[in-house]
């Protein structure tokens, strides 16, 4: 019989039953029938009561006919909806097009059984173009972690050793510059809440404060290339000396940071002290030296 149909196969012993639909009962009866005598059914509930209560216990019933001008996938979803989740219900899946989305752990068909990288490649591109259709298509889409299950993602991490470090799932792996810019994009303009620390961080933070090594940086260095990536030339006049960095300025003449921080900012001259009438701009074009800076620095601090 073709057309648009809601059917059941019901258990009838316990009246127990699964709800399908089909544009023609007598194929997709037949294909329900072959899958479950060779125990390949997709419906595992379904697949343990075949096997225990024997085949001529289960009848299938054609339970609502679907109009031409009506969506069939519609219908059956309400129907899915309505009993998904019942004890009387063999179904696993409110989703018609997708039987075992929302399906987990044992109750899957494909649990305990390994896949390929190509399959993992193969499910991950259908996921991601099938949530890009529409974001409410993907299951965490409005949904928020209550508190108490971040407590216990954050005890099972810990305890497993994946929370942090050579363990974190992250670790080693890197963005892609594509990646950066989605964060970037997503995050920009968007009010951040106020940062918030336990009773627990602050004893730790004022212990760590008090034993001397609150720092982050403590027994880190830079590497050679960040330093050259950190590092700007300073060009002094009237010595006409090109430094290679501000810290072989405040090093040669013995100032201090907030002194020159504010020197090649205003790019004006200093107004008073030792220094009076001094300038100091970054770069250095038409700069000329007869020493390196490093030179006249050890230089002037070897002097007497």
């Amino acid at each position: 019989m073709k057309g648009q149909f809601i059917y059941k196969i019901i258990n009838t012993v316990n009246n127990k039953f699964y709800v399908g639909s089909t544009t023609n009962t007598v194929e997709r009866f037949r294909t329900h029938r072959n899958r479950l005598r060779r125990n390949k059914h997709h419906a595992k509930h379904l697949q343990a009561a075949w096997n225990k209560y024997g085949e001529d216990a289960f009848v299938f019933h054609v339970i609502e006919t679907v109009p031409v001008n009506k969506s069939l996938q519609d219908a059956e979803d309400a129907w899915l909806t309505a009993h998904v989740g019942k004890s009387y219900c063999y179904n696993k899946s409110r989703y018609s097009d997708a039987p075992m989305r929302g399906v987990y752990g044992a109750a899957h068909p494909s649990f305990g059984k390994p896949i390929s990288e190509q399959q993992k490649q193969d499910i991950s591109k259908r996921l991601k173009e099938f949530y890009a259709e529409d974001i409410a298509n993907h299951p965490r889409f409005g949904k928020t972690h209550t508190p108490e299950s971040i407590e216990k993602m954050v005890a099972t991490r810990k305890a497993n050793g994946t929370a942090s470090g050579k363990n974190h799932y992250r670790y080693g792996k890197e963005v892609s510059a594509e990646t950066k810019q989605k964060i970037g994009d997503a995050q920009r303009g968007v009010k951040k809440a106020p940062r918030t620390i336990s009773e627990e961080g602050r004893a730790k933070i004022r212990a760590a404060a008090e034993a001397g090594h609150y720092s982050h940086w403590e027994g880190r260095k830079h590497t050679d290339e960040a330093k050259a990536k950190m590092s700007k030339t300073v060009f002094v006049m009237p010595d006409g000396i090109l430094f290679h960095s501000l810290t072989a300025v405040l090093q040669y003449y013995g100032l201090k940071m907030p002194t020159l921080s504010r020197a090649l900012k205003s790019g004006k001259p200093l107004s008073k002290g030792r220094l009076m009438g001094y300038s100091f701009s970054y770069g250095g074009i038409g700069a000329t030296q007869t020493q390196t800076d490093k030179d006249l620095i050890s230089n002037k601090l070897l002097a007497p």
